[in-house]
C-alpha cells in the first residue's frame, strides 16, 4: 500500500513532431495558454501548457526524428495528497523498499517529482506541488523559470535558506 495518498492525474506529456505547431492547435482548439517554452536542459524545445489553473496540463515535448507513432507517450504526473516533501521522500523509501526502477528526481521550481517505471516500461512521475496552483502563483513561476527541469537528491534537498526544504 502506498504511504502516501495520490491526489489526481495531474498532468500528460506527449511527444509530437512540432511543438510550436501542436501548441498553437491546443490554444485553439482547447483554450490553452503556453506558460512556458523550455530553452534548455532535457525538455529543450518543449512547450508547458495550462487550461488556467495549474502550472500545466500539457506538455509537448519534441519527438526522436523518426519516431513510429505510438510513442508519443512520454509520462503521466500523479500528484500526491501532500502536505510536505517528507510525503514525497516517503514514497522514494516504499519505491525502494519494493524494487520499483526509478528514473530520476527533478525539482521544476514548481513541483518535486519522483519519475520511476511501471512493469511494461511506462513512465510515471509522483510529486509535491510545492508552489500553490491558487491565484496563478504555479504558472507565473513555471513561465519565470522556463520549464526548469534540476536532478536533485531528494534526501539532500533544502530550502534557499538552507533548511531541509517543506
Amino acid at each position: 500500500m502506498s504511504p502516501v495518498k495520490i491526489a489526481r492525474i495531474a498532468h500528460v506529456v506527449l511527444y509530437v513532431a512540432d511543438p510550436e505547431a501542436s501548441s498553437a492547435w491546443y490554444g485553439d482548439v482547447l483554450g490553452m495558454t503556453v506558460v512556458a517554452r523550455v530553452s534548455d536542459g532535457p525538455y529543450k524545445g518543449g512547450v508547458f501548457m495550462s487550461f488556467g489553473e495549474s502550472d500545466h496540463d500539457i506538455a509537448l515535448f519534441p519527438e526522436e526524428p523518426g519516431a513510429s507513432k505510438g510513442r508519443e507517450f512520454e509520462h503521466i504526473g500523479l500528484e500526491l495528497a501532500s502536505t510536505d516533501l517528507d510525503d514525497l521522500r516517503k514514497m522514494l523509501v516504499s519505491f525502494q523498499e519494493k524494487g520499483v526502477r526509478l528514473h530520476e528526481t527533478l525539482d521544476h521550481g514548481v513541483s518535486v517529482g519522483i519519475y520511476f517505471y511501471d512493469p511494461d516500461g511506462h513512465m510515471l512521475e509522483v510529486f509535491h506541488q510545492t508552489v500553490p496552483r491558487s491565484g496563478g502563483a504555479a504558472i507565473d513561476q513555471l513561465s519565470r523559470n522556463k520549464g526548469k527541469a534540476d536532478l536533485v537528491d531528494l534526501a539532500a534537498l533544502t530550502t534557499p535558506s538552507g533548511s531541509r526544504a517543506q
